[in-house]
């Protein structure tokens, strides 16, 4: 057996739920779906058009929290709440299960909250040191009742705002409609100088989200950790805040999964799980601690499909995958391939199916 690890986003490959999305949805009533989307598409045209340099993707869940503070949310409710509306991935927990069995390390990577990225570990038995999320405390920034009020106006105005819909390969402002032009002006004008100037502002310079580069970083200190290599590393990711981890592996010789991924994490990953069930992910890691990346590599490829590594599994590891799988839906691609398109149709209806449509459209 090779000596391997596993690195693992959290949002998508381990639980369905996106953690910033319910928050505001739950503690933002009645409209905290449209206020969250309102920011989430601020923040792609930020990480896709504007590219200032101090904004990566992952950054929305710091312009959500001075008006989640403003409607009186705290660590204790945060925890509470998660604790109470978490959703796993079909067949996690005895997933992981399985994979913690053999005693190689496993890793959680995740842009989510630390609050959130520890519930969803501690139900899958992931080792606490091995979980990296984004660092929260909320109780620390005071807020007086000028500022809530202000706040309250401030949210009335971004819901009051056009929805911002971001035309595929618009690569400037001017080239958005011009209710989408004005939509972002006025978000520009509040978290650009409205915000900075108030108290609370201060949560903008010391909360830092695990984004992309982020997670390459956390990755890199893992391997500084266990001993191994890239070449010896899986990562499982979904979405645009795992491109660079992606990079990273793929670079040094590891396997970079998709798993139910949107166009970012498809473009950036080389093997494409399309599935309803955690499962894939413990059958592609068993095969990588056999017969490595190229042991993979054969399974996804329909040219040498017939002649699967992955037939000669242990009896002790194909069992409990081949029942785990039993009555699911699971796809595996090349992501490199003249059916890109139809791959990311596939893998985002999927995301859609398990999720729900305002999730999956999410970045």
């Amino acid at each position: 057996m090779l000596q391997i690890q596993l690195d693992t986003g959290c949002e998508g490959p381990l639980a369905l739920n996106d953690n910033a999305f319910e928050l505001c949805r739950e503690f933002l009533p009645p409209f905290g779906d449209r206020f969250f989307t309102q920011l989430s598409r601020y923040g792609d045209y930020l990480a896709d058009i504007a590219k200032p340099p101090e904004y990566q993707a992952g950054d929305t869940l710091k312009l959500i929290l001075p008006f989640l503070k403003a409607r009186g949310l705290s660590n204790a409710a945060i925890r509470e709440f998660y604790a109470g509306n978490l959703r796993l991935m079909p067949g996690a927990e005895e997933t992981y299960r399985f994979l913690h069995g053999f005693g190689f390390p496993i890793f959680e990577i995740s842009t989510s909250y630390r609050h959130f990225a520890e519930a969803v570990g501690g139900r899958l038995g992931f080792d606490p040191e091995h979980i990296f999320g984004t660092e929260l405390d909320l109780d620390r920034y005071p807020l007086g009742p000028g500022e809530t009020a202000e706040l309250r106006r401030l949210e009335e105005e971004i819901l009051g705002a056009p929805a911002i819909e971001l035309p595929p390969g618009a690569t400037s402002l001017t080239e958005l409609p011009a209710p989408v032009q004005e939509a972002i002006g006025r978000l520009e004008q509040i978290f650009r100088e409205r915000l900075p100037r108030m108290e609370i502002g201060a949560i903008y310079r010391e909360i830092s989200p695990v984004g992309r580069a982020e997670k390459a970083r956390i990755v890199a200190g893992n391997l500084a950790r266990t001993g191994l290599r890239l070449a010896d590393t899986i990562y499982v990711g979904d979405s645009i805040t795992d491109v660079q981890a992606f990079q990273a592996v793929r670079g040094g010789g590891g396997l970079a999964i998709s798993f139910n991924g949107n166009r970012y994490a498809l473009n950036a990953a080389e093997v494409a799980v399309v599935s309803d069930s955690a499962w894939p992910i413990g059958l592609l890691t068993a095969i990588f601690r056999l017969w490595g990346k190229e042991g993979v590599l054969e399974v996804a490829s329909p040219e040498r499909r017939g002649k699967s590594r992955a037939l000669v599994l242990p009896e002790e590891m194909i069992e409990p995958i081949t029942l785990g799988l039993q009555g699911r839906r699971f796809n595996l691609y090349l992501t490199q391939g003249p059916d890109l398109e139809r791959l990311a149709q596939e893998s985002e209806a999927m995301r859609a199916s398990l999720r729900g449509e305002a999730i999956a459209a999410l970045g």
